[in-house]
């Protein structure tokens, strides 16, 4: 019977292959996800006005046309951050799905997914204010809003992209080090 060579790399894609697959698709699905939501949510005035009257905990009437599209170009810009990170997250388990797993190229694209995704986080809490100003800006003097707020949940999105950055570094310096040792052998 003829022996067939398994290489390492086919062993490790039919290990985690598919699990390379489900994450890149996953990163389409969250980036197309997040566009229809925020395209839906600025196109309702009534809907925007109930979200902000119950966060503001003053009653919000519904914005005007400019309103939305300022408030929709505000979550636009913040969205290209979410969307370069969703590309960041393609390229790494692109990589990952090649063997590709501790090498530069990799930790370089997940840092870019914790750089990016810090963006987008610090850029939603960044424009909180800016936003309920532009929701507010037709209410009668002394009714216009600037709130600036932070979540519980913010923390936690800070941390865990703040751990891919550190993870990256570490990756990174492993990629160092086996180079070193190879130069040595």
């Amino acid at each position: 019977m003829p022996q067939v060579e398994v290489r390492s790399s086919d062993l490790l894609q039919r290990r985690i292959g598919w699990l390379c697959q489900l994450v890149r698709w996953g990163a389409v699905a969250y980036g197309a996800w997040v566009l229809l939501a925020i395209a839906l949510y600025w196109s309702d005035a009534g809907r925007v006005a109930r979200h902000w009257s119950a966060w503001l905990h003053v009653d919000v009437s519904p914005p005007g046309p400019a309103q939305l599209a300022g408030g929709l170009a505000v979550h636009l810009v913040l969205w290209l951050a979410a969307a370069a990170a969703c590309f960041a997250v393609w390229r790494l388990f692109t990589l990952y799905s090649e063997g590709r797993i501790f090498a530069a190229d990799a930790a370089l694209w997940l840092r870019r997914i914790g750089v990016y995704g810090l963006i987008a986080q610090f850029g939603d809490m960044l424009a909180r204010p800016l936003v309920s100003m532009i929701v507010t800006a037709h209410m009668p003097t002394g009714g216009r809003m600037v709130s600036v707020f932070a979540n519980p949940p913010d923390l936690l999105n800070v941390l865990f992209l703040a751990g891919f950055v550190a993870l990256a570094h570490v990756f990174r310096a492993a990629v160092d080090i086996a180079d070193e040792n190879a130069q040595i052998v």
